[in-house]
């Protein structure tokens, strides 16, 4: 669908909902992306604000005033002809809309959070790297916040650095038979280690991060949320066995 970015495709594992998620007061949400948003991720994909062009100033204020990455409301347009709409708005400033094919299930998610007196929140990728374009990208689908979720949103991150024991283990433990091609989703933490990050699954090291600064991580750490990211291990013909973590890693 065009109004998805993806890095890969979402796992087909349906998560438990979680009847009641963390995250901000009823009242609107802060624009910090360091909260729980309460939205479930949509795998690796991202929505595409609608109608961003049309609210360019305030995109490019955003970006100023709260970085690219920040958590992003959503709230139904209650009057006038767009009655309905599902606004997107950071710090209560209105950047756009969600597009009209997926606006009836958001619409639907925004009302059950608002009885339990939340708000729909996810985190937002401002994108302002093109010039004279920009782009708001999305990471929530419509469904309320699984409880194994991680804390990273699935972002573009790095690819780790394994050892020949760990590709076996990959292979023989997480992956099974030796199918042509498969592909296995899975909740992993991010550990500090001089001179840089472990990506721990299960209790087993998989391996690092390649070396440099993680500025998302960092935050994450500082604040003193879980640094815990959605990991892929994945297998396809006539290629090495990899592992891609996904988390915000703005380069």
């Amino acid at each position: 669908m065009r109004f998805l970015r993806r890095h890969d495709r979402e796992s087909s594992e349906k998560p438990k909902p979680l009847g009641r998620p963390p995250g901000p007061r009823a009242g609107g949400a802060g624009p910090s992306w360091l909260a729980w948003q309460t939205l479930t991720y949509s795998g690796a994909a991202q929505i595409k604000t609608a109608g961003v062009m049309h609210h360019v100033a305030e995109v490019r204020a955003a970006v100023a005033n709260y970085g690219r990455l920040v958590m992003a409301e959503l709230r139904i347009e209650q009057d006038g002809q767009y009655a309905g709409a599902v606004r997107v708005l950071v710090a209560g400033v209105e950047l756009g809309s969600i597009p009209s094919g997926p606006a009836a299930d958001f619409r639907a998610v925004v009302g059950r959070l608002a009885e339990l007196g939340m708000p729909a929140t996810c985190r937002a990728d401002l994108d302002i790297s093109s010039g004279e374009y920009l782009d708001v990208w999305l990471c929530g689908k419509p469904r309320e916040r699984d409880e194994n979720d991680p804390f990273l949103p699935p972002m573009l991150g790095a690819r780790l650095t394994l050892s020949p024991d760990t590709i076996a283990y990959l292979d023989e433990v997480i992956l099974g038979p030796r199918a042509k091609s498969k592909r296995i989703v899975r909740t992993a933490t991010l550990v500090p280690r001089d001179p840089g990050w472990i990506v721990v699954v299960d209790g087993r090291e998989l391996g690092a991060l390649p070396a440099g600064r993680y500025q998302r991580l960092e935050e994450a750490h500082v604040a003193g949320f879980p640094v815990t990211c959605q990991v892929r291990v994945l297998r396809q013909p006539d290629r090495p066995l990899r592992v891609e973590a996904d988390f915000p890693n703005e380069r």
